[in-house]
């Protein structure tokens, strides 16, 4: 892919991470002559059309919103069999690494990072778009200390709560909801507990849960009670405590119900701080930086405890291992659970809805209409045609029919209209120059220019538009064709008391064509003629 321009325009530089199902390149625009990270589809999935359907379901979601904390979306397109999506080039590190680096982040710090990344959720969740995925390997940490939310990979537009896919689990295992781990319904309230893991991991500089396998973390995600942050560090205020583990109940109704009540909190929590602290240094190294001051949220410094020492100063009890059988009995539990669930997703009775009409409506458009009356869709083609691009141009089924709700609408998508070069046909044999212009995807107009000139009769003397001129395919192209050397005038012979051969060789003599004769027998001779002798003809 270095090296590799994508639709002419982004000019691909240099890989600067990846994904299960896409790698991200720092890329040029060469149209603008600006920096841009290019998203771009695996190739061991584009032809996985469900891969290519997320992927493209991504960029849609996406692009739909405008947030300050939110990766924009500049561009989405094809090459060839390259999916890809072009964004906002972010010059700094993940909060991923920013932990790794950094350790347990100071309260006040991670409290602006948590209300960051909570505006965004309220921005997404507005426009009724779950990103299923937040962790901070996806929350990118500025070069000038803003916080923005990227890879909208698993994020689905919707109107209601969505299942995930056949139950399966989506999203990292370490920060996944419960009701994500049991494969159920997730939505605001999903995102929201994610959002307190990520909470947890700044404050401790670890994730709560951890194992040897996804399974096991899952397990706890579902049954084990969130370790004390406190337990941890006894220097995590009690009322910042509290804010983490309600964002991370278990259950749904025991959370946040929006991201703009835990937004609320957590902008409370900072006003009582007194203090903002800059995130701009997080993005540096902490190697001979000094330790800021401890602000209002931390009164008294306590040791901090790992884990490990917290977990041998608990009672023995708590350290014994659950029988195996135990495991395998609740994993048979949640699967045949899961399995109802969606069985039941599939086969409840769905409202009947009237597949509305889409032709020449933008494809953004198109998913709003469709979504408000409980229709998904999916791409199925894009063809090149005189619609804009992006543009609606076919959908099966049509407009007019009544469907069930959560049927999926086959769209065509317009690619705008294709443009080539004209061929110069100049100088080529009229058939010759149709079939030219035909093979480039150009028409001959209707009406054909004619005039005399030295050239064979039927010689192309010019076109119009002239050859090399780029046009959108199917354009007439006027030509102007010869019909030879213009005719000289002669004139017409008396052909009076001659006999019909004696003026049929004469005519010849002079290259007139003999016309129509009437007369019986041999011996007759000419006795009229039209034109009359005298007059000039060609």
């Amino acid at each position: 892919m270095i090296g590799r321009v994508l639709s002419g325009r982004y000019e691909i530089i240099e890989r600067v991470g990846g994904g299960g199902m896409a790698f991200v390149y720092r890329a040029r625009d060469v149209l603008l002559n600006r920096t841009v990270a290019v998203k771009v589809l695996s190739p061991h999935y584009t032809s996985d059309e469900d891969f290519v359907r997320k992927f493209r379901r991504e960029a849609q979601a996406a692009a739909s919103l405008s947030n300050p904390n939110i990766v924009g979306i500049f561009d989405v397109g094809q090459d060839g069999d390259v999916y890809y999506i072009v964004m906002e080039f972010i010059e700094g590190k993940t909060l991923k690494q920013v932990i790794n680096e950094s350790g347990p982040l100071p309260v006040t710090t991670a409290m602006q990072i948590g209300k960051q990344i909570a505006e965004a959720l309220r921005s997404a969740h507005k426009h009724g778009i779950i990103h299923r995925d937040i962790k901070p390997h996806n929350i990118m940490m500025t070069s000038d200390g803003h916080v923005k939310v990227t890879d909208f990979g698993i994020a689905r537009a919707t109107t209601s709560s969505t299942l995930t896919n056949s139950g399966a689990m989506i999203g990292s295992v370490h920060y996944i909801s419960p009701e994500q781990a049991r494969g159920g319904f997730t939505g605001e309230k999903s995102d929201i507990y994610s959002l307190g893991v990520v909470l947890y991991e700044m404050l401790a500089g670890e994730v709560p849960f951890a194992g040897e396998s996804m399974f096991s973390i899952a397990l706890k995600h579902l049954q084990e009670p969130v370790p004390p942050l406190r337990q941890i560090d006894p220097h995590i205020p009690v009322e910042v405590e509290r804010i983490v583990l309600k964002a991370m109940a278990k259950d749904q109704t025991g959370r946040y119900q929006t991201a703009d009540e835990l937004l609320q909190e957590l902008s409370s929590v900072l006003r009582e701080s007194g203090k903002k602290e800059s995130l701009r240094e997080l993005v540096t190294s902490r190697k001979d930086r000094p330790q800021p001051a401890e602000d209002n949220l931390e009164k008294t410094y306590v040791p901090r405890r790992s884990r490990d020492a917290v977990a041998a100063e608990a009672p023995v009890a708590q350290k014994r291992h659950r029988p195996w059988w135990q495991y395998a009995s609740l994993a048979a539990v949640i699967l045949m659970l899961s399995g109802m669930a969606f069985m039941a997703w599939m086969f409840w009775p769905k409202p009947v809805v009237v597949v509305p009409e889409l032709y020449d409506k933008d494809l953004l458009e198109a998913q709003r209409i469709l979504a408000d009356l409980q229709l998904t869709y999916t791409v199925v083609s894009q063809q090149y045609s005189d619609n804009e691009p992006n543009a609606v141009i076919d959908q099966d089924p049509p407009a007019g029919r009544e469907v069930r709700a959560n049927r999926e609408i086959a769209l065509t998508i317009s690619k705008g209209p294709e443009y080539a070069d004209v061929p110069p046909v100049v100088g080529l044999a009229l058939r010759e120059a149709e079939i030219q212009l035909h093979n480039a995807g150009f028409v001959v107009a209707e009406t054909i220019n004619r005039t005399y000139s030295d050239e064979p009769v039927d010689t192309v003397l010019d076109q119009n538009p002239l050859g090399g001129t780029r046009l959108k395919r199917s354009t007439p192209i006027i030509l102007t064709v010869s019909d030879g050397p213009e005719p000289v005038p002669v004139e017409v012979p008396g052909l009076l008391k001659l006999s019909p051969d004696q003026a049929h060789a004469l005519l010849a003599e002079l290259g007139l064509l003999s016309g129509t004769e009437d007369g019986l027998g041999r011996d007759v001779v000419v006795i009229a003629q039209s034109p009359a002798p005298g007059e000039q003809v060609t």
